[in-house]
């Protein structure tokens, strides 16, 4: 499989799909570094028209408080992922950073759930990149929300060193 870069000029549905769902290539060097690595982040969906990303997490065991649910570190760190990685597809080489990150944490998320992250970009400006998003889990065949969150993102000047 040759893993699909983030070229300047180069946006569509297929491109936003096809670059998303390498997430847990082993040769890629976005979702295989740090804690990424550790969270195993999975594709779900995009549209790219609006500006939409849908990206899933396991609740692992190693992410549990001692309650015995997912952390709240663990879930805002899922949202923050889930943004930058869809701030990523339309910042292309350029990195992106976290400027505020605001989550309400609505139920709790058990071991093996599987958590979707629904982000969606308000503003897609210059430099900020302004988003909403709502955690959800499958409980009992009935879709149930975790969590939600706003964020807003810079565009750095700073651009990866190879292609992502």
């Amino acid at each position: 499989m040759t893993l699909i870069t983030l070229k300047d000029g180069v946006n569509s549905q297929e491109n936003m799909e096809q670059w998303l769902s390498q997430l847990g290539h082993p040769d890629n060097p976005i979702s295989n570094c740090g804690v990424l690595a550790r969270l195993h982040p999975q594709f779900v969906s995009c549209d790219f028209a609006n500006r939409e990303a849908c990206i899933a997490f396991e609740a692992l065991e190693w992410e549990l408080n001692p309650g015995g649910s997912l952390h709240g570190g663990i879930l805002m760190t899922c949202f923050d992922v889930s943004f930058g990685l869809t701030c990523h597809y339309f910042a292309k080489q350029h990195m992106v950073t976290t400027v505020n990150l605001t989550t309400t944490f609505l139920k709790p998320v058990l071991l093996g759930d599987f958590v979707h992250y629904h982000i969606k970009i308000t503003h897609l400006g210059r430099t900020l990149i302004s988003m909403t998003a709502e955690g959800k889990i499958n409980r009992n065949g009935k879709e149930v929300l975790v969590g939600t969150a706003t964020a807003t993102f810079m565009k750095l000047d700073k651009t990866f060193e190879r292609e992502i």
